[in-house]
């Protein structure tokens, strides 16, 4: 894997971990995920305004991935209302690269070493484990659905995108143009159902939107940057090294606990992102 989109993608997972940790303490979080997409609507015109426009193979792929982005919102708002930030997080995150490396070798004709899917399992196996101090007993099927649900839309995403942006042209545009496009659907929805009381809501999440908007345009950006180059799935695994940054956030900052079982899953991602590297 190019260390350029290694960088990239380790950027990307710091950033991810932070703006979903500042969602969590929302109380609005429907408020707060609107005002993030908002923010992708005011900024994705200055990328669209720097490159090329995607070209018309590019569009099916951007308008798709527009539908899966709404499931993705959907289902972790339910996620973080359901479950702990530091469960919801590592098992909607890691459900993911194993399904957008299948997607990637499949549908867009990726092509890994034995080395980089031993790495891409590993990181995953270490993610899950992060999450498995909890029983199904104490989260119930919505603690355990929801997640995983999300999960699936971020890999139908990531894949969709990775092969969006090599077939555009243009990969400043294709990030531009989905992050303008992403940010209607949240933002109708919150004028149809409550008209002027959904704008004062998300008005009141004002500072979320503006510097979690940036994080969550930024991380994204550079990790459909990294997949204009790279293979999808070791893009995948390694942004989703984010779940370290977020289990401190969620034993350090909300008290959600951190014990050996975490200490030992987060190596064991470490030692997968090495894999992936070498």
């Amino acid at each position: 894997m190019e260390p350029l989109a290694i960088l990239l993608a380790l950027a990307a997972a710091v950033l991810h971990a932070i703006w979903n940790a500042m969602v969590k303490v929302n109380r609005d979080r429907y408020a707060a995920m609107t005002a993030l997409a908002a923010f992708g609507a005011v900024s994705g015109p200055v990328l669209i305004l720097l490159d090329a426009t995607p070209a018309w193979e590019a569009w099916p792929y951007l308008l798709t991935s527009v539908v899966l982005h709404i499931g993705y919102n959907t289902f972790l708002i339910l996620a973080y209302r359901v479950a702990d930030f530091s469960h919801a997080y590592p098992l909607a995150r890691g459900s993911a690269p194993m399904l957008a490396t299948a997607g990637g070798v499949l549908l867009a004709g990726d092509v890994l070493t034995t080395t980089s899917f031993i790495g891409i399992v590993v990181v995953c196996v270490g993610i899950i484990m992060l999450s498995m101090h909890y029983s199904i007993a104490r989260l119930g099927w919505g603690g355990l659905g929801w997640p995983l649900a999300t999960g699936l839309m971020i890999s139908g995403y990531t894949v969709v995108d990775g092969m969006g942006v090599r077939a555009s042209g243009a990969p400043l545009g294709y990030i531009g143009w989905l992050f303008f496009l992403d940010a209607f659907p949240l933002v109708l929805w919150a004028l149809v159902r409550e008209r002027r009381a959904g704008l004062k809501r998300v008005a009141a999440a004002w500072k979320l939107g503006l510097f979690g908007g940036a994080m969550s345009f930024a991380a994204y950006g550079l990790v459909i940057y990294a997949m204009s180059f790279a293979a999808i799935g070791p893009v995948a695994a390694v942004r989703e090294t984010s779940v370290i940054m977020a289990a401190a956030i969620g034993a350090f900052l909300f008290k959600e606990g951190m014990g050996l079982r975490r200490i030992a899953a987060a190596t064991v991602v470490v030692v997968g992102v090495a894999l992936l590297a070498f």
